[in-house]
């Protein structure tokens, strides 16, 4: 890789990080995540193999600093930003007060709220129940069962957690406080 492109890739990786500060606050903030403050990213980084993570540290630990990686995006052949029907290059998995009620309750996350039905289209979020099978294996599944149905922009984990995706950190953690609304 070149210095240009080793620095482009860096003052990539510090805007997604001030994105990402950013977002876990304010959905901090408004209450949207629970206790824990489960909030871990995903970023496919465009035009390139590779994944950021950003893992955010629970509430308990000293660091305040989330933990940053960059990884291979071929390698991880079962993540959810694989399938193309979906749109997204970003996947939060989030612990809310409200998906994680559903999640655990084992329940579809029905969307009610119109504004979020008309952003979306989607009316539901599915519950990953058959913990067997990996999300993308799930949600691919259930785009060729219902090709006539929107995407899901997520997956409830049935134990608590969500997996929402979509496009930008910004613009998924967006999306999680929109369907904590909902």
């Amino acid at each position: 890789m070149s210095e240009s492109a080793d620095a482009d890739l860096v003052a990539y990786i510090d805007q997604a990080r001030t994105d990402a500060l950013h977002s876990f606050r304010f959905l901090r903030e408004t209450g949207t995540l629970s206790a824990t403050w489960t909030y871990h990213i995903a970023h496919r980084i465009p035009a390139s193999d590779k994944l950021l993570t950003i893992r955010f540290p629970w509430p308990w630990e000293k660091s305040r600093d989330p933990a940053i990686a960059v990884e291979s995006f071929a390698a991880r052949k079962d993540l959810i930003l694989h399938e193309p029907r979906i749109e997204a290059d970003t996947v939060i998995h989030a612990h809310t007060p409200y998906l994680a009620a559903w999640s655990l309750a084992q329940k579809n996350f029905p969307i009610l709220y119109v504004a979020a039905q008309r952003h979306l289209l989607a009316r539901e979020i599915p519950n990953h129940l058959d913990r067997t099978r990996s999300v993308l294996d799930v949600i691919r599944e259930r785009l060729d069962t219902h090709p006539e149905l929107a995407p899901p922009p997520g997956l409830l984990e049935s134990n608590g957690g969500a997996n929402i995706w979509g496009k930008g950190i910004v613009g998924t953690s967006q999306l999680i406080l929109l369907i904590e609304e909902a």
